[in-house]
């Protein structure tokens, strides 16, 4: 019981940061001179990798590698695989909850030479951060129901997270109080 209290406070606290960036605001917050300064910085391949990420962890690629990897794993243990997949669609949907109490605008797309321009109010919080958050932390809390070790789990889990994030923000989707927090608010969800 005091593990799921946790995992609401982690999502109370995912909300009031989401709550708080668009008050401070991004320029005043040294987000938007920090996307813009990204954006001079592409390089062919990293923009590469960033596009590749977009597309794979986006909303129609992501679930479909979800259930196929799940049905893959549903040879082996039935458990894990259902484990995996309810509780990385839970914390991955939980992050709607998020866009619609926030309503956060994107970065300008001029401003910080976006690689994709999306127009909708909905930068908070990271869908795609969010979905490689609910992942990890899914994989990780079925290994522990199954009393296994998730030493492993977290060493490639937490640089992952970080690779999605630093994608979304290397593109100029997002700003970084958009990308951090999805992290928290999925995991705690």
């Amino acid at each position: 019981m005091a593990r799921a209290g946790r995992g609401w406070l982690l999502s109370v606290v995912g909300v009031v940061v989401g709550l708080t960036g668009p008050c401070i605001g991004a320029e005043s917050a040294g987000e938007l001179s920090m996307d813009v300064a990204i954006a001079a910085h592409r390089v062919a391949v990293l923009t590469w990798l960033a596009q590749f990420v977009n597309v794979g962890l986006g909303p129609l690629v992501a679930p479909v590698l979800l259930l196929v990897g799940c049905a893959i794993a549903w040879r082996r243990s039935r458990f894990a695989a259902l484990g995996v997949a309810a509780l990385t669609i839970i914390g991955w949907l939980s992050v709607e909850m998020g866009k619609v109490l926030v309503h956060r605008m994107r970065p300008p797309a001029a401003t910080v030479h976006a690689l994709v321009v999306e127009t909708r109010p909905d930068s908070y919080p990271s869908g795609h951060t969010a979905f490689a958050a609910a992942f990890v932390f899914a994989v990780a809390a079925t290994m522990l129901l199954a009393h296994h070790p998730t030493r492993t789990v977290w060493l490639a889990g937490i640089p992952f997270i970080v690779l999605v994030a630093a994608s979304r923000l290397y593109r100029g989707a997002p700003y970084l109080s958009d990308v951090m927090p999805s992290a928290v608010f999925a995991g705690g969800t």
